[in-house]
């Protein structure tokens, strides 16, 4: 409760008392070749190395920082990335991983070692439609790492995350039912991001064709109210994670994009809980505005004291184009605590 108090007053004043979480790239590389998402294209050439990332964990506890995400890019593609965890959980720090599960199995030993909490993606439940979202046939793999975690240390939450676009928003229930089937410890949904530079996208921003029509939009729409009304109970212990209104958002967010009209409201405390750190070392106030700095030419800290207040005092949540069309906005509540 007292590190919401802190970054309340943070969106109070703009000082930032507390970081708690801090995402982390340890490379730029991915194994899979997603439709959403461009970082398959990446060597990892200038991912940082293990000393720049050392005097990087060494600098967040001063942070406050509590929670530290290992993203991507695929984390677990980095061949030292154990070594890279050990340097943060040396300094006191709770790691939790945003992985695509295809290399889960292989590591699920020290993965079990490293981190408190383990999201995996789950984009479809068919081996075909699996491979025609992510670029591999991985279903399989995915399922077969959770269940060599899960023997190995049932106490480790295990979630899902599955981003629906045109290919696979039919999927909603089925989904649901797929992570229960896989013995997850809950699923959550989000749209697809098709408007920022996040991702690695080097190249722009990915095709429009994941985007979905107005038929598509009306069927979405009826899915969502159907999963709604089906899956109460797991609306209620918080299975799915997003609640009935949040999961209305998704066909919103679509509509908007397709029609033009203003996306669904919301509110996000990312910037003033929260900083991005890519594999190369660019520092971003959250996953979708441009980079502010980079730990290269800059502690952190400094980052934090100097660039992020500057960002966040121009920035208007409400009418931020970037923020309006944001797939993930997190608000910070007395009972939502993103770094437990």
């Amino acid at each position: 409760m007292m590190t919401a108090t802190l970054v309340r007053l943070a969106e109070i004043t703009n000082r930032t008392f507390v970081l708690p979480v801090v995402i982390f790239f340890p490379t730029s590389r991915c194994n899979s070749r997603c439709v959403s998402c461009d970082w398959w294209r990446s060597s990892g050439a200038d991912d940082l190395s293990l000393s720049e990332i050392a005097k990087l964990a060494q600098s967040l506890p001063g942070l406050g920082t509590e929670v530290v995400v290992f993203s991507g890019g695929e984390p677990l593609l980095r061949p030292d990335v154990f070594e890279a965890a050990g340097l943060f959980r040396a300094n006191g720090l709770s790691l939790h991983l945003l992985t695509s599960g295809v290399l889960l199995e292989k590591c699920a030993v020290e993965v079990a070692a490293a981190f408190s909490r383990v999201i995996v993606s789950l984009d479809a439940t068919t081996e075909p439609l699996y491979h025609a979202i992510r670029g591999v046939s991985a279903l399989g793999l995915v399922e077969k790492g959770v269940a060599r975690l899960r023997r190995l240390a049932p106490g480790i939450p295990v979630t899902a995350r599955a981003t629906l676009h045109r290919m696979n928003f039919r999927e909603l229930p089925r989904l649901v039912d797929h992570a229960k089937a896989m013995a997850l410890d809950g699923i959550s949904f989000l749209a697809a991001d098709v408007s920022s530079s996040a991702f690695g996208r080097s190249q722009g921003v990915p095709s429009r064709g994941l985007l979905l029509d107005a038929g598509d939009i009306d069927a979405f729409t009826a899915i969502v109210e159907e999963t709604i009304g089906k899956y109460g109970e797991d609306f209620d212990s918080g299975f799915i994670a997003e609640a009935p209104g949040k999961l209305r958002r998704l066909p919103k967010y679509y509509d908007a994009m397709a029609s033009g009209r203003a996306f669904p409201p919301g509110a996000c405390s990312a910037p003033w809980m929260s900083t991005v750190i890519e594999a190369n070392g660019a520092v971003r106030p959250c996953f979708f505005h441009e980079p502010i700095g980079t730990v290269r030419e800059a502690p952190l800290a400094s980052i934090v004291a100097n660039q992020l207040p500057r960002f966040r005092q121009t920035l208007d949540v409400g009418a931020d184009p970037i923020c309006g069309r944001c797939v993930c906005s997190t608000r910070v509540g007395w009972r939502s605590l993103p770094w437990q």
